[in-house]
């Protein structure tokens, strides 16, 4: 039939629409940063993280973009696609219980008091051969070829090959998830 969507057109409509309702308006960059550091400090305080606060102050990092106008980079750790436990050569925050994560966040001060988050990549990583042994949620920057495919943001459930749309959830939500949510199993179901 002409009229029936495909799978792929329907993902891609649905996710036209939640990234048009999803929030992902900011004031300013540095505004972004305070809220999530102020988040990774509380749960520093609360036993949440293992990562000490000057550990926490050295990882979050606020740059500017390599990309033209005024973009700028919110950095909480290193990428780490290897997924090698190495502190020294990969910046993470570290849960209490040996979960550990990063996550970048690209943010378009297009005015004065108008800022758009444009891109983010969050990874969580499991210790103790865990399944999945990660889970990461993207936002691609516009133009990316997920796009055309209408999954600029998805999860990755410990595959990188594999990308399962979903609707998309503010950083501050992944971040949140990160800490007080995805906890490792003590006794894993049998």
């Amino acid at each position: 039939m002409k009229d029936k969507l495909t799978w792929e057109k329907i993902v891609q409509q649905t996710q036209e629409k939640t990234l048009e309702i999803t929030d992902f308006k900011v004031k300013n960059p540095k505004e972004l940063r305070t809220k999530i550091l102020k988040c990774l400090t509380q749960a520093h305080n609360e036993g949440i993280l293992l990562t000490n606060l000057s550990e926490i102050h050295s990882l979050f990092k606020l740059k500017k973009s390599q990309q033209q106008g005024e973009v700028w980079e919110i950095l909480g750790g290193d990428k780490n696609f290897k997924r090698i436990k190495n502190k020294e050569k990969y910046g993470y925050f570290e849960r209490n219980d040996l979960a550990w994560f990063d996550l970048a966040i690209t943010i378009d001060q297009q005015s004065k008091n108008t800022a758009e988050i444009i891109g983010f990549d969050f990874e969580i990583r499991f210790p103790n051969e865990q399944q999945p042994n990660f889970i990461r949620f993207d936002l691609n920057l516009p133009n990316h070829n997920n796009e055309i495919k209408g999954i600029r943001y998805h999860l990755h459930p410990g595959n990188d090959d594999i990308m399962i749309h979903s609707p998309p959830l503010s950083p501050l939500e992944i971040l949140y998830l990160f800490l007080y949510g995805l906890k490792t199993p003590r006794k894993p179901r049998s």
